[in-house]
């Protein structure tokens, strides 16, 4: 008896499962992320994979092409989620050239980073000058705008980062100054460190690329972080008073809690996202979980969480990096 299947339904299940199984390996250690970096460079196997499956498709070899562009697609989406293009697809070496610009701020100021392609670092210092120091490899250095109450830094050539050069920023701000952090990196590594930093609102929005954001003895009101085909850790420290909302799109997020931390996770149902809420040492109550002293504690750390095709990891085992 003929066997009948649907081939759609295959190609993406197969696919799921495989990028799934790859983004699991990478982010429990068992694959190297530079190694899926580097593999990720040869993409355009993708297009050949599902070319040839077009081609077959109407031949006894229909399921043998669907399963091999299933799997070529799914290790491909696996290592996006687990290094993001940051690393594998936009290029070119390290800028040699770097260009620095300082400048004051008054008491409340709004910072806004929007960075395309290569390496991000933002860390707090003392004294009240901010500094930008940043360079392209093959273009131009940070386009910025400043004022006494503001700092826009934005990537020259924005619309074009794919091919606009590997670029490297890094970002010293004033630990006298109370702010509003609005980074958005695009297909970068970033890393965030806001050791004794105050701001009413942060937001981190990384698209196809890694995230890490350290907020120990930062005061923070307001965090939100949106993930989209890449991966974040979150660091909480203990006295933090926060209301965040996480969410994450084809990739994955961890938080590692200081001891202390009064948590309360709230997560509805989603089939595509997981979680290891379950697992950890929280109380559940209805779609939140929450730790022993959260009730009766002054300062609160709350997290709304939600994603698609992704993963939430509490405390994992290692710590976050």
């Amino acid at each position: 008896m003929q066997m009948n299947y649907h081939r759609g339904l295959l190609f993406w299940g197969l696919a799921l499962i495989t990028g799934g199984a790859v983004a699991l390996a990478a982010q429990q250690g068992y694959l190297d992320r530079d190694l899926l970096a580097g593999a990720w460079r040869l993409w355009p196997v993708i297009l050949v994979a599902v070319g040839l499956s077009i081609i077959v498709a109407r031949t006894p070899f229909a399921i043998i092409g669907t399963i091999v562009a299933a799997l070529v697609v799914g290790t491909a989406g696996g290592a996006l989620i687990a290094v993001g293009p940051g690393v594998a697809a936009c290029g070119g070496p390290e800028p040699t050239d770097v260009a620095t610009r300082q400048g004051t701020f008054d008491s409340a100021a709004r910072v806004k980073l929007d960075f395309n392609c290569g390496t991000l670092a933002v860390a707090m210092s003392a004294g009240s000058q901010w500094k930008v120091a940043s360079g392209q490899s093959g273009g131009s250095a940070a386009e910025i705008s400043a004022a006494s109450d503001r700092l826009d830094v934005s990537s020259h050539g924005t619309n074009s980062w794919f091919d606009g050069g590997r670029q490297r920023w890094s970002v010293s701000l004033p630990t006298a100054t109370s702010y509003q952090l609005e980074v958005d990196p695009n297909a970068a590594e970033t890393k965030v460190d806001l050791h004794g930093g105050r701001f009413t609102l942060v937001s981190v929005q990384p698209n196809a690329g890694s995230l890490f954001l350290d907020l120990t003895d930062a005061q923070v009101d307001d965090l939100t972080v949106s993930v989209n085909a890449g991966s974040a850790s979150i660091v909480v420290g203990a006295g933090l008073d926060m209301r965040a909302s996480l969410h994450v799109n084809a990739g994955s997020i961890e938080v590692c809690t200081g001891t202390g931390v009064a948590l309360q996770v709230t997560s509805d149902p989603n089939i595509t996202f997981s979680t290891n809420l379950d697992g950890s040492n929280l109380v559940k109550v209805g779609n939140s979980w929450s730790t022993a002293n959260y009730a009766d504690a002054t300062k609160r750390v709350h997290i709304q969480l939600d994603g698609n095709a992704g993963s939430f990891t509490l405390n994992p085992e290692g710590g976050c990096s």
